[in-house]
């Protein structure tokens, strides 16, 4: 605007070519294009002669209220899908008579009113055409996405979700998309109408209903996005854990699939489900379990550094209070939905602590306000049959603290385990993040350690790999059970290792058992070196249980050796210093090979590499000085070049020397690309 007038302006520097997505080489290609304003022949496609203005065509309107195949559901009855709870503004007209419909209505008004043509703003009241076409075009070939959710369910040994109450929905799921696919014009536009209407509407189970039908409340004539968001959700994940050859990336055309191009495009393509679905006050259990899905899916992804991770887990939150997940009692809900919901209120409320620990930060949830208890360790089987003398046989075979007592391992048996581990930890995160403010900490810290063994005790024993040979669980059990029972014993040491980290800033006296469950960490997460001819799909798990598990305690572990070494003062006696120096050798090399190529954790580890190993260098070529008064003042290092402690931090600060700084600046260095789940 400062130019004069008549000067030319600039022109925009050419835009980089990228590389085609998978989405934008197939043959699906006249679904449209993935923009959020329609070209003008697919204006044309969806009859164009009919659209008074070129911004009718972006949109599709949101079921009106004059629309001929409007529900006879009262707004009343869809806003019932909310939870109220006991505090609720409606709570104390219930005490002696039913809340009237009334009150439970929300801010309708204008939310299912269809836009004018000429409107162009964006918000709750309509969504835009192109969003739904990119939608449905991510799907096709849907025989791809057909054969990631089965092998998602054939490979995950650990899967919050009910396999036989999801892979049934595929079939019709087929079907679905193929008709989406073939309409045009208006028939689409209605199609997607009619989705957004099953979206708005609660997800109504009855009590007894069967686990068999369970799918036909989100597909055919009641699909929901939240339906399709949750089928590329979980195949993103299981694509995220096979490699880039296998053949599952051809496609019938020839061509190969860009196996991250396609996770990308599943990301941004659930995020838009999920858009809609918050767009219209959508809550239900499909929901859910497309947005926990999608959050584990960006974490590996982007790194759980990335913000849009602690979001999503904040989404996952609200909408679980929302739908009144978290309470069980007075609730009148078939097995197989209890138990659906039990493990994911589990995993999102374990994920949550797993996160307040990574963060620093405090929980959002908290197990005082809720009454849903851990799953039962039960086979997926067991859900979906409708033979209630079998039920009645498996629940027979359950302990009173609900775990198998016949020695089977099953995938909830880890959600369990590791839900029950999280409890655990929010007594540990109550006393971290609380600062000064109690001084009976460590007596706190004590009473959580002490429940927390005593409980592991009483896990059944096939499930504990502190009662197994190393050797004997690898090669007995299958690499999936044995890398989770590994994982879950992990989980209870690294709780043990947080509270003695709080307790050594309390006391010195507090060292000694701090590199003892260091050592015990870094020598369990070392099986994974002998486990390097492991498939892909078990490879790919060890860099973030190294990053989480293994890292942290090695710093402590590396730092001690080196003051001790220094100060010329014997390490405290709960550990070796040969198998100390032999075990972080043994990780330095591990780091090298264990991550695979293209791994998003491969700086991240590089980078701690080069630090463990300057460490351990200082100290096997450390020279004491004849003259202690020298070696007192310095690190008597003369002419062996630059240390460790010489080298400045990603954020130019020079890296703390004491262990426990070292570890707090390890919790606060900016990490890209961190992997935790």
């Amino acid at each position: 605007m400062t130019k004069p007038a008549g000067t030319p302006r600039k022109q925009p520097e050419p835009r980089r070519r990228v590389k085609p997505k998978y989405s934008e080489t197939r043959q699906s290609q006249s679904h449209g294009s993935p923009t959020l304003h329609l070209s003008p022949t697919l204006r044309n496609d969806l009859g164009g002669g009919n659209i008074p203005s070129p911004h009718a065509g972006s949109i599709w309107p949101t079921p009106s209220e004059s629309s001929a195949a409007r529900t006879t559901q009262s707004a009343s009855e869809s806003a019932r899908s909310f939870y109220l709870g006991s505090t609720s503004y409606a709570s104390v007209f219930a005490e002696e008579h039913p809340i009237p419909d009334s009150l439970w209505d929300q801010p309708t008004k204008d939310m299912s009113a269809t836009p004018s043509v000429n409107s162009r703003t964006t918000g709750s009241r309509h969504c835009q055409m192109g969003v739904a076409i990119s939608i449905v075009s991510k799907l096709a070939p849907f025989s791809l996405f057909d054969d990631l959710v089965k092998m998602y369910f054939e490979q995950n040994r650990a899967s919050v979700f009910v396999g036989t109450l999801i892979i049934p929905a595929l079939p019709q799921l087929s079907i679905d998309l193929e008709q989406l696919s073939s309409q045009s014009g208006n028939d689409s536009c209605a199609a997607y109408v009619n989705m957004t209407r099953n979206t708005i509407a609660p997800l109504k189970v009855s009590a007894t209903m069967a686990a068999a039908d369970f799918h036909t409340l989100f597909t055919g004539q009641n699909l929901r996005w939240e339906t399709l968001g949750l089928v590329m959700s979980i195949s993103g994940s299981i694509a995220q854990f096979t490699p880039p050859d296998d053949p599952i990336f051809a496609l019938p055309n020839g061509e190969r699939i860009d196996k991250e191009a396609f996770i990308e495009d599943l990301i941004h393509a659930c995020n838009d489900c999920i858009s809609l679905c918050q767009v219209h006050g959508a809550v239900n259990d499909i929901m859910i379990w497309m947005m926990y899905s999608n959050l584990l899916v960006m974490s590996a992804f982007y790194g759980d550094n990335y913000h849009g991770v602690w979001r999503r887990m904040g989404d996952c939150i609200s909408a679980l209070y929302a739908a009144g997940i978290h309470c069980e009692e007075n609730s009148v809900e078939p097995l197989f939905l209890r138990e659906a919901r039990r493990r994911i209120y589990s995993s999102i409320y374990r994920c949550d602590k797993t996160l307040a620990t990574f963060y620093g930060r405090p929980p959002m949830m908290s197990n005082k306000y809720s009454d849903r208890p851990q799953p039962l360790d039960l086979n997926d089987d067991i859900l979906a049959t409708s033979d209630q003398e079998r039920i009645e046989r498996a629940l027979s075979k359950l302990d009173s603290a609900g775990w198998d007592t016949e020695g089977n391992i099953w995938p909830v048996s880890w959600v369990k385990m590791r839900g029950h581990i999280s409890e655990f930890k929010e007594g540990f995160l109550e006393q971290s993040l609380a600062g000064n403010k109690d001084g009976d900490i460590a007596d706190k810290l004590q009473k959580v350690f002490t429940d927390c063994r005593l409980w592991w005790e009483s896990v059944p024993t096939h499930l504990r790999y502190d009662l197994y040979d190393e050797d004997v669980a690898w090669s007995t059990l299958k690499p999936g059970i044995a890398l989770r029972m590994v994982t879950g014993y992990l989980d209870y040491l690294h709780l043990e290792f947080q509270m003695q980290r709080i307790l050594r800033r309390q006391t010195q006296t507090a060292v000694p058992a701090l590199l003892e469950i260091s050592m015990k960490l870094l020598s369990t997460v070392l099986v994974f070196n002998k486990q390097r001819n492991q498939t892909y799909h078990i490879q790919r798990h060890y860099p973030w249980i190294i990053l989480f598990y293994c890292l942290p305690s090695a710093g402590v572990l590396a730092l001690e050796l080196r003051r001790c070494t220094l100060e010329n003062v014997p390490l405290p006696s709960t550990v070796s210093r040969a198998d100390l120096i032999r075990n972080l050798s043994v990780l330095i090399s591990c780091l090298e090979s264990v991550i695979l190529p293209g791994d998003g954790n491969h700086r991240l580890c590089s980078e701690l590499n080069k630090m463990l190993a300057l460490v351990l260098d200082e100290v096997l070529n450390y020279q004491p000085t004849a003259d202690p008064k020298v070696s007192s003042q310095g690190s008597g290092l003369d002419g062996l070049g630059t240390g460790f402690f010489d080298m400045p931090g990603f954020d130019g600060e020079p890296i703390p020397t004491e262990s426990e700084d070292f570890l707090n600046w390890l919790d606060n260095a900016n990490w890209n690309n961190t992997y935790l789940f």
